[in-house]
């Protein structure tokens, strides 16, 4: 089975296909984390940031605009992350 970071991305491009998921590469890998993506999307209001030292839930998604929130499960944190992006319009 998919590692969740892979299920994430996966869900996060069928949904939007022109999102870009990269994930940071390390210079050390004794000192850094490699447990660390950068989320983009070209109508995007900011960058996101999904973290997590394993790959799997839970994971820490933040933004400049938003505080760090924990989402527990993939969707979850698909939906953070489309929140955070601003692509999605988040009933009031």
């Amino acid at each position: 089975m998919a590692k969740g970071i892979e299920q994430l991305t996966a869900a996060l491009r069928r949904a939007y296909p022109e999102i870009v998921i990269e994930q940071v590469r390390v210079s050390h890998a004794d000192a850094d984390d490699e447990g660390l993506w950068h989320v983009n999307h070209p109508r995007a209001l900011t960058e996101v940031r999904v973290e997590s030292s394993t790959g799997e839930p839970p994971f820490m998604v933040e933004s400049e605009f938003a505080p760090p929130t924990v989402a527990r499960t993939i969707d979850h944190a698909v939906r953070l992350v489309t929140e955070r992006l601003g692509l999605l319009v988040v009933d009031a």
